[in-house]
């Protein structure tokens, strides 16, 4: 299993000695910080290979759409994310919001708009590039970095479900999917069934949101969704 890799602090050639007890702590804190963030955004990068046929550059295609309204949806800009399909993953994203899509993944759930949408969803909800500005506390052992890495990804799990909701679509193949994919648990996961719920409520959210707005602002529903987003023009 992965675990938070390892990594320093390289302190400063040019600068006074800042040595000490409290340097030693402030040191450990922001290597246990990085540290996080490198496990949740900084795994090795899998082989980027071309779409095989046209069916599947069509996929990623039509894939990159949601992505842009997904984007806007988390209330970022689609430029800050690009997709790339790759070998020996399901999905994974970068530091950069360069986003690695299993061509294997994709080939086997291209009917199922369900699972490839809340997939992409979850790495999106994981905003790379926003990570540090809402993460003002830095964990101070292996045991709060874990518990951190846990948070987001219940996070994420919890954005993609409202995604799914927003979109039309339903959860539970994405349930099912992830529920099949998962077996023994993680120390940065919670277990499979915990993360299952976390959708599903993330899902009622987005649909009770949905249901409210073109209840009560038919109108502006229809152009503010994401389901009838219309861009940024």
């Amino acid at each position: 299993m992965p675990k938070i890799n390892g990594g320093g602090v390289r302190s400063n050639p040019f600068g006074p000695d800042w040595g000490g007890p409290v340097a030693e702590q402030q040191e450990v804190q922001q290597t246990t910080g990085e540290e996080v963030e490198s496990n949740l955004f900084g795994k090795p990068k899998p082989p980027i290979v071309e779409p095989k046929d046209a069916e599947m550059a069509a996929l990623l295609g039509r894939l990159t759409s949601f992505k842009d309204r997904i984007a806007r949806l988390a209330g970022d800009t689609p430029s800050e994310y690009r997709l790339t399909l790759a070998q020996g993953t399901i999905a994974m994203i970068d530091q950069s919001g360069l986003i690695y899509v299993g061509d294997a993944f994709l080939e086997n759930y291209g009917h199922s708009w369900d699972v490839l949408v809340g997939v992409l969803a979850h790495e999106i909800g994981h905003r790379p590039k926003r990570w540090r500005e809402y993460h003002k506390e830095i964990p101070q052992d292996k045991e709060a970095a874990e518990k951190l890495c846990r948070l987001e990804e219940t996070r994420a799990d919890y954005f993609s479900g409202r995604a799914l909701a927003e979109f039309g679509f339903d959860c539970e193949p994405l349930v099912r999917f992830l529920l099949h994919i998962s077996d023994t648990p993680h120390p940065e996961y919670f277990p499979a069934d915990m993360r299952a719920e976390v959708i599903r409520e993330g899902f009622e959210d987005g649909s009770r949101q949905s249901r409210n707005m073109a209840k009560f602002f038919p109108e502006f529903s229809r152009m503010q969704s994401a389901g009838g987003d219309l861009g940024e023009g």
